[in-house]
């Protein structure tokens, strides 16, 4: 018997709860698969007018826990000292792992022997989803003028003046595709049923949305043959490193 009431037998249950889990469920990881005992992983994180007070985002702190979990170190600096950083390590780190929005300037520092990713693609890994928004962003560059390009965030949050899903990248994908398009912003639980109208999609990383449905988005786009990909992603397929990015997963694609 459990009662909610009075706590009896609530940690039991947990407990049977937890056991439930399948076996490949406990066998995916963010980053540590990656990674062996004591290897240096830098960790890049921007500190900008959009970056949360106080408080680093839900990939970011996953990553670390994932690494303190494979027992690797984590080096976690912003990009204004990277450079320093990298010069400062006594061994050359096994794994950069940058925010999206980083990634051009991340990439002239790190060494080409350096593995280099970015959190939104290790998510896409970990979410099972990958090789489809890697697909995707190629789509950027098949853009015409007056395709309906829609950008959707799973969460809703206060918006900064310089937003990456509402100002930066409409302006990234104008300049890469030289095409006058029409956006379309989403925010929260909802998602449109109806995609037709729209050349390609562009989602965010999906963090606050559960493997289901980010599933569900996904198998939406692919019935309606709408190409989809996700923020970081694309900006790495627009700045020209998208191969490097995911050479780490062996990742088969002619997309890039």
């Amino acid at each position: 018997m459990v009662s909610a009431a009075t706590g009896e037998n609530i940690h039991e249950l947990k407990e049977r709860i937890a056991r439930l889990v399948p076996d490949e469920e406990k066998e995916r990881h963010v980053v540590r698969d990656l990674v062996q005992p004591l290897d240096f992983v830098v960790l890049v994180v921007p500190i900008d007018s959009a970056a949360p007070k106080g408080r680093l985002i839900l990939p970011q702190q996953q990553t670390i826990r994932d690494l303190l979990e494979a027992g690797a170190v984590s080096i976690v600096v912003k990009e204004t000292e990277l450079a320093e950083t990298m010069r400062r390590l006594a061994r050359k780190p096994s794994l950069v792992i940058t925010d999206s929005q980083a990634f051009e300037e991340v990439a002239k520092i790190v060494p080409p022997d350096v593995p280099l990713t970015s959190f939104s693609i290790l998510f896409a890994r970990y979410k099972g989803n990958l090789e489809t928004v890697v697909h995707g962003a190629s789509e950027l560059d098949k853009l015409k003028d007056g395709d309906n390009v829609l950008i959707c965030e799973g969460c809703t949050h206060h918006r900064q003046c310089d937003d990456i899903g509402t100002v930066k990248l409409p302006r990234w994908i104008g300049k890469h595709s030289g095409k006058n398009l029409n956006f379309t912003f989403q925010s929260g639980g909802e998602f449109p049923t109806d995609l037709s109208a729209y050349r390609l999609i562009i989602h965010c990383g999906g963090c606050t949305l559960n493997e289901r449905e980010m599933k569900y988005r996904l198998k939406c786009a692919a019935d309606q043959n709408v190409p989809i990909t996700n923020y970081g992603t694309a900006i790495a397929h627009m700045k020209g490193i998208l191969k490097r990015s995911v050479e780490i997963f062996h990742l088969k694609t002619n997309s890039m």
